[in-house]
């Protein structure tokens, strides 16, 4: 995540010191009496500015926090609705099983049933793990009846290459590798990527894997439902057009709000999903990756090459997340099921593919989340 260690002898380079015997010294000027601009006060007019950038940071934290059960319940009626009009209108539209027959001559219903269910079961059960599932904290392992020793062994648990280790301004706890505070939440959270309201919950280490997963089943579900909702659309608008009635039990407005809606969420979630599945390919959180091309920048400017110390390549970062394979502790096939299976480690220590360095950006250290 941070240069090669190329630069780190600058970064950590001795002050030079003032030799009174030097004949090269300056000469000595007396200070300005006029303060520099970096010592006045702050003007009334950027008083006022951070003060409303204050109010609405505030509004929009309250604002998150209460409407996260609102999404909640809007998100359940929402996927229950489209359920509900592909299983008692797409399906019946597309097969039927005729009297006197059997499973061999019913084959392309049954498998469109058990991929259906299949892509259900992922949508349901992914989603329920994101939101039930706590994102992780610092106080996380802390016993309450031996907090100082406890707080010992998360320090310990932190591999920092800074002199002393960092703590949150917030809430004044040992903050892990990887772990940014959610104002929401008002908590440190471990892996932090964001605070998502659709699951009323923060996105972090150990349910990072069900919100990704979620996403996926979603859009391959917003697609198929699309690919077997334009017959059902179509007889809609025929149907009305003639004045004929509709042989469904869903109301034909539903219908077509269903089709619409699943455009809809197709190209949000679609988008979303794609996003998020080039983090995880590359080893970043959204947070993470908005710091990466800062301190690319900063890098390119100093003459240093940024590497990012969590990426062990596409392949191993895929082995990383889903916690399979060579690299992780459970079968590969369980990536296709929507089951509870939790990350690798405990968030606050991750294996590093190289060593990195934490430079003195100087001024630049501000931009840095």
């Amino acid at each position: 995540m941070f240069p090669s260690s190329s630069t780190s002898s600058a970064a950590f380079a001795p002050l030079a010191t003032h030799d009174p015997s030097s004949k090269d010294d300056l000469p000595f000027t007396t200070a300005p009496k006029k303060s520099p601009a970096y010592w006045t006060t702050p003007s009334d007019s950027s008083s006022s500015y951070s003060a409303l950038a204050d109010r609405i940071q505030v509004l929009v934290e309250v604002t998150s926090s209460r409407l996260g059960p609102i999404l909640l319940v809007i998100a359940s009626v929402l996927l229950s609705l489209t359920i509900y009009c592909y299983f008692a209108v797409f399906i019946p539209f597309h097969y039927q099983w005729p009297e006197g027959t059997g499973p061999g001559e019913n084959l392309g219903y049954l498998s469109t049933m058990v991929w259906s269910l299949y892509l259900v079961w992922g949508i349901l059960a992914n989603y329920y793990f994101a939101v039930q599932t706590p994102p992780g904290t610092v106080m996380d392992g802390v016993s309450s009846d031996n907090q100082e020793a406890s707080f010992q062994d998360v320090l310990l648990e932190m591999e920092s290459f800074t002199r002393f280790p960092p703590t949150c301004r917030q809430c004044h706890l040992p903050k892990p590798e990887r772990t940014h505070h959610c104002s929401i939440c008002k908590k440190c959270i471990l892996k932090y990527d964001h605070h998502c309201p659709w699951i009323n919950n923060c996105v972090g280490h150990f349910n990072h894997r069900y919100f990704v997963m979620f996403l996926t089943y979603l859009t391959m579900a917003c697609v198929y439902f699309l690919y077997m909702g334009i017959g059902p659309f179509m007889l809609l608008v025929e149907l009305n057009a003639n004045n004929m009635e509709w042989p469904y039990p869903l109301p034909q407005a539903l219908v077509a709000f269903s089709e619409v809606l699943a455009v809809i969420m197709g190209l949000a979630v679609g988008g979303m999903g794609s996003w998020h599945w080039y983090l995880t390919l590359t080893a970043q959180t959204t947070l993470e990756q908005y710091n990466n091309n800062l301190i690319k920048d900063i890098c390119k400017r100093k003459g240093d090459v940024f590497s990012n110390m969590y990426d062990f390549g596409i392949f191993g970062n895929l082995l990383n997340f889903f916690n399979v394979g060579p690299r992780g502790h459970y079968p590969w096939y369980t990536v296709l099921l929507p089951i509870r299976i939790p990350p690798i480690g405990n968030g606050k220590k991750f294996e590093k593919s190289s060593r990195g360095f934490v430079l003195d950006f100087g001024q630049d250290a501000d931009e840095i989340v």
